[in-house]
């Protein structure tokens, strides 16, 4: 008989873990996605519910919309603030980086309680704008103001990955490129660009998952005002029109889509990887 090697012990949490609290509620909330909420007998009408009432239709158009729009201002300013921050002094970058870090460390409430106090309607930025420069009071509580509050957190995250992949970019394929007659821009298109992608994409496909399934801030911000896909499960599982299997239905459809799109993105991402 074969001996199981002793390294594989060390694998027995993480398999029970995984069991517990990844496998078992995740075949329970799919097994309920398929009952009856009032008969508890077999159906598949949760499923059609999503892709024919507008209730769940219009949650899930502006899930893509909103986690779209962030992710391309997140993957953007990320990028900028990456480039800059790898031509910084490593002591300067450090502590930017260190700083950077923090707001993935905040709670969603801390982060849209400190937003209302800056650009509320009587928030100190606000009023300061609208009293000193005469500008229109910024409205927070819509989709222009969760785009800015989650940007404090996609801004950060997508520069603490492309820092990583500048500092890691190989100069001397630079100088090679500038040595045989490239221009500025045809370095970076050529040789800058194809080789920051992978580690681009990563980023992207790490901010686009998180915002498909944007919900503490937004909550906090806005209530159910938003319609998004997390808040309308959030609605089904806890409010007058509770309802768990149409709940399950949404959220396994939302686990679909993040699924699929980080398989895409990586499948992209793979594509792009210089052969070794």
């Amino acid at each position: 008989m074969k001996k199981i090697p002793h390294e594989y012990v060390f694998l027995i949490p993480l398999v029970v873990f995984m069991g517990l609290f990844v496998l078992y509620p995740l075949s329970c909330v799919i097994a309920q996605s398929f009952t009856d909420n009032r008969t508890g007998s077999l159906t598949f009408q949760n499923y059609v519910n999503i892709f024919t009432q507008g209730r769940f239709l219009l949650p899930l158009k502006n899930t893509i919309w909103f986690a779209g729009a962030c992710t391309i201002v997140g993957a953007l300013g990320g990028t900028f603030v990456g480039l800059l921050v790898s031509r910084m002094s490593a002591s300067l970058r450090n502590l930017v980086l260190s700083l950077y870090s923090i707001p993935m460390t905040l709670s969603s409430l801390v982060v849209a309680f400190g937003f209302i106090v800056l650009l509320g309607r009587n928030g100190v930025f606000n009023v300061l704008l609208n009293r000193y420069l005469g500008l229109p009071k910024f409205n927070l509580y819509s989709w222009h103001g969760l785009l800015v509050t989650y940007s404090f957190y996609n801004i950060p995250l997508m520069t603490l990955t492309m820092a990583a992949v500048f500092l890691n970019l190989d100069r001397s394929l630079v100088e090679a490129a500038r040595n045989l007659g490239a221009n500025g821009w045809q370095v970076w298109m050529y040789i800058i660009i194809p080789v920051l992608a992978p580690g681009f994409l990563t980023g992207v496909s790490i901010v686009l998952t998180g915002m498909l399934a944007a919900f503490g801030t937004a909550l906090a911000l806005t209530g159910m005002a938003m319609r998004l896909f997390a808040l309308q499960i959030y609605s089904l599982a806890s409010e007058s029109e509770f309802d768990l299997p149409q709940a399950s239905a949404l959220a396994i459809v939302l686990v679909i889509t993040i699924v699929f799109t980080l398989f895409v993105l990586n499948w992209i991402e793979r594509r792009l990887k210089p052969a070794e």
